[in-house]
């Protein structure tokens, strides 16, 4: 299993030196990725969690540039509310400064709202999604120009350079909980990304799209809440690192093979002893 850190961009505590001091944590302790998250207008309705958050893609940019080793990840950007051709060369931009170190995890969203305040329309989001992953491909492929004509988007001979570093563009996911979601990652993407999704159900719902594999790779990637208590209070990832680590070895055998982490912790201090803990007693005891 390889483990990355979501980082604090959200949340009335996040600030650029919570954002940095665990990303530089987060690559002195090994883990493998840190990983933003998405919203841009919000309803203050729906605004409870994320409604103060630091854009994503401006932030990757520069996680970029203040980090070496680590990969950097989107989780997750919300692919229909944004022009395709714009995400494609910004994440090609971001891949090429960061010599070849993105990882782009897309969604369709869950606000009607924030849809509403940023002009598009919610009611055919999936449809566009599908298109819109395939504008990522066709884009990070082409080379020198590419050309495409679908049902929303039309362009041609686009010259979008220069190109990602990593070559057919950044590992591509699919991201969210349901069965829909996981059969349009088996169709446009390299992987499906989860959110707090039980091991069992995530081996059951993976079970039902063996076959369409056909034995290709594809990488199941959960995020998940960490919480070391002195018991499990019945959250994907709590309790003691004993009680974790017979958790984490569940989810592998359900199937996943990469789990980023969201540390409960109520200051930096403590984000960083949990990031310390689970790197020092969890990980080494993992099969």
């Amino acid at each position: 299993m390889n483990f990355g850190v979501v980082l604090p961009t959200f949340g009335p505590d996040a600030s650029r030196l919570a954002i940095i001091d665990t990303a530089l944590a987060a690559e002195r302790l090994g883990y493998d990725s840190v990983w933003v998250t998405d919203h841009l207008a919000l309803p203050q309705a729906d605004s409870a969690r994320f409604g103060r958050i630091f854009e994503a893609l401006t932030t990757l940019s520069y996680l970029a540039a203040s980090t070496s080793r680590l990969r950097l990840g989107i989780s997750t950007l919300v692919l229909p509310q944004r022009n395709p051709v714009e995400v494609a060369k910004e994440i090609a931009t971001i891949d090429a400064l960061s010599g070849g170190r993105v990882i782009f995890t897309a969604g369709i969203g869950w606000s009607e709202g924030e849809y509403t305040n940023l002009g598009q329309n919610f009611k055919n989001r999936a449809r566009r999604m599908d298109e819109a992953l395939k504008v990522l491909r066709t884009i990070w492929r082409a080379g020198s120009a590419a050309s495409f004509q679908g049902d929303f988007y039309r362009f041609t001979q686009a010259v979008i350079s220069p190109p990602p570093v990593q070559s057919g563009g950044p590992p591509l996911w699919v991201a969210g909980n349901s069965p829909a979601a996981l059969k349009r990652a088996v169709y446009y993407a390299d992987g499906w990304h989860p959110t707090s999704l039980g091991a069992e159900k995530t081996a059951e719902q993976l079970s039902a799209v063996k076959p369409l594999l056909g034995g290709r790779p594809f990488t199941v990637c959960s995020r998940l809440h960490i919480a070391f208590t002195s018991q499990t209070d019945g959250k994907p990832l709590s309790g003691t690192p004993e009680q974790i680590r017979g958790q984490l070895q569940a989810y592998k055998q359900a199937g996943v093979d990469y789990v980023i982490l969201y540390f409960e912790a109520e200051s930096a201090g403590e984000r960083e002893r949990g990031m310390q803990l689970f790197q020092k007693e969890i990980v080494p005891g993992l099969d």
